[in-house]
């Protein structure tokens, strides 16, 4: 290990989530090109330190496919963590509570 603390696997899941990122933005969606960084970025961002963590669940520890993870987190940004929350059920019990809305 480096005196960065980064390993190789981790800048290659850097540069995925970075290229998933750029495409994932569209130019027509942003004003200006500072909202077009930020959006890179935040992509970048979310795809580092979101990918491990949407993983575990998954059961996925091949780093090829981590690698596929993290461009993808990197391409759907916070929308991609909310469908794979929805499908994991882990944001909580909605389903139930809802289930619950038309009687009287």
């Amino acid at each position: 290990m480096d005196k960065t603390g980064l390993s190789a696997d981790d800048i290659q899941q850097i540069v995925a989530g970075f290229f998933g990122s750029i495409v994932g933005v569209s130019r027509q969606s942003h004003q200006n090109f500072g909202a077009l960084i930020i959006s890179v970025l935040s992509g970048t961002a979310s795809a580092t330190y979101l990918t491990p963590i949407i993983a575990t669940p998954l059961n996925i520890k091949d780093p090829k496919y981590m690698l596929g993870l993290s461009f993808l987190m990197g391409k759907l940004g916070l929308r991609g963590v909310e469908i794979i929350t929805a499908k994991l059920n882990l944001g909580g019990q909605k389903d139930k509570s809802n289930g619950n809305q038309g009687t009287n």
